[in-house]
């Protein structure tokens, strides 16, 4: 999220609950577009400023707005237009442009007796639409990371010049003598080399968030070159959790920002008009995938998996369920016990995560904690005294468990969760997953992050009651 102040006299309270979408204009073109998620004092008296969402689904950045400009003399930089963006019109005498089959001129305006739809979008159908529409959106699809290492290798190879003014000052001086790039080599995702520079790495993560012990590995390969120490960036869409040591961390946005600046503004070649169309999509990537953050424990723990149908890509959607489970791990990690883990995953397409700790029952170590998908509430134990698999195994862990039943209490968080029956399932018997994982459930669909991390607390303090 962003932040912008303006002056208070010009954002009152009847502004600030009308205003839906920012546009940031410099020399009368728009630099920046944002759906504005909420409004906060400024740091100095009299000013507000906004948190936003970058909105390139309205297609609005880099067209002309001149229309727009405040009055010659206007002391005032803000403009406010609650009900509807007026259009261009061009002065008497003037030769009209053509109209376009589409007309993104100015965004849509938030009042529907200005712009009526027929139902109201969320940002996930809005950037999936405007995604869907782009050829190389659908090439990428089913690739992710090596359609953009693929497409970034052909950058290098056949827009030299550009981009060299993208990449090359990510790297320091060194002693190649070549000018190339490599794709996979030893399992590194693109390698960079220009004569007198050292060779620059990037590892390219889309949907999945880095992993120190992984990038670790690519350190210890690199240092092992002869020649002038690599530099590494780590091209995400996603940051990483903690600061990563010998490695530059390099959004998709900062990537689109550097590839615009570099495009000549009358170059309308092939190439260049790929490029253009490439920086479009991962700003729309990106932007699809900031709707998985978590920005406030009252959210549903899940994306809306209405809008998440619209779209196309069976990966994608995969993709933020798991990115969603992964964030709000990253809740629960913040905010839950500080005892114990927490996991994400995803099972059978869906995403699930969880929260577990280990505690000694009976003289045994074993594990035990919740986990939650697909509605269900799990309260689960690992077993790993009685690991096997088949019937008797099965029969010898529902054997240690119904002889400690506080394990599987829901009755603590009656007041925590939603459940429509309150029914514990399955009924008078456990669920089972081989070798050593046993469980009871509840049906608790549409639980809030905020529900979770209560969970967690409460489970916890019940199994310090049980322990030995």
């Amino acid at each position: 999220m962003r932040g912008v102040d303006f002056v208070l006299v010009e954002v009152a309270a009847s502004t600030r609950e009308r205003a839906r979408i920012a546009l940031g204009i410099a020399g009368n073109v728009v630099r920046g577009a944002y759906r504005i998620d909420d409004w906060q004092p400024g740091r100095e008296s009299g000013r507000w400023r906004f948190n936003g969402t970058p909105a390139p689904e309205l297609d609005a950045v880099g067209k002309t707005v001149v229309h727009l400009a405040p009055r010659s003399g206007a002391a005032n930089p803000v403009r406010r237009f609650l009900d509807g963006v007026p259009q261009s019109t061009p002065p008497a005498g003037a030769a009209s442009e053509p109209t376009p089959e589409r007309n993104t001129s100015a965004p849509p305006s938030a009042n529907p007796s200005v712009n009526p739809e027929p139902r109201e979008r969320g940002p996930i159908s809005l950037l999936a639409h405007e995604l869907n529409r782009e050829p190389l959106a659908r090439i990428m699809y089913g690739q992710r990371e090596l359609f953009h290492s693929n497409f970034l290798a052909w950058f290098f190879d056949e827009i030299p010049d550009l981009a060299d003014a993208v990449f090359r000052d990510l790297t320091g001086d060194g002693n190649a003598s070549v000018r190339r790039v490599d794709r996979e080599q030893e399992n590194l995702d693109l390698v960079m080399r220009w004569p007198g520079a050292a060779p620059l790495v990037i590892e390219n993560k889309v949907f999945s968030l880095p992993d120190q012990d992984q990038l670790d590995a690519y350190r210890a390969k690199t240092a092992r070159w002869k020649g002038s120490p690599a530099e590494h960036v780590l091209l995400s869409m996603s940051p990483p959790r903690t600061p990563l040591p010998d490695w530059r961390y390099l959004n998709y946005q900062e990537l689109a920002d550097r590839i615009d600046t570099a495009l000549p503004e009358n170059d309308h070649s092939y190439e260049v008009e790929t490029l253009r169309r490439y920086s479009r999509v991962i700003r729309l990537l990106e932007s699809l995938l900031a709707t998985t953050m978590v920005r406030s424990h009252a959210e549903s723990a899940w994306v809306d998996e209405r809008q998440l149908s619209e779209i196309d890509s069976p990966q994608t959607r995969i993709g933020l369920r798991k990115l969603r489970a992964r964030r709000v791990q990253g809740a629960l990690d913040a905010a839950g016990p500080t005892s114990g883990w927490t996991e994400s995953a995803i099972s059978h397409g869906q995403p699930l995560v969880g929260w577990r700790r280990e505690l000694r029952v009976a003289g045994h170590v074993i594990q035990a904690g919740w986990q939650y998908q697909e509605g269900q509430f799990r309260l689960c134990a690992v077993l790993s005294h009685l690991n096997g698999r088949g019937e008797s195994a099965k029969a010898a862990r529902a054997v240690f468990s119904e002889a400690h039943p506080a394990l599987f209490d829901f009755a603590p968080l009656d007041g925590i969760l939603r459940t429509p029956d309150g029914v514990v399932r399955p009924v008078d018997r456990f669920g089972h997953f081989d070798p050593d994982f046993i469980y009871r459930y509840i049906k608790a669909p549409d639980q809030t992050v905020e529900q979770l991390i209560a969970a967690s607390h409460t489970v916890h303090a019940g199994l310090d009651r049980i322990a030995d």
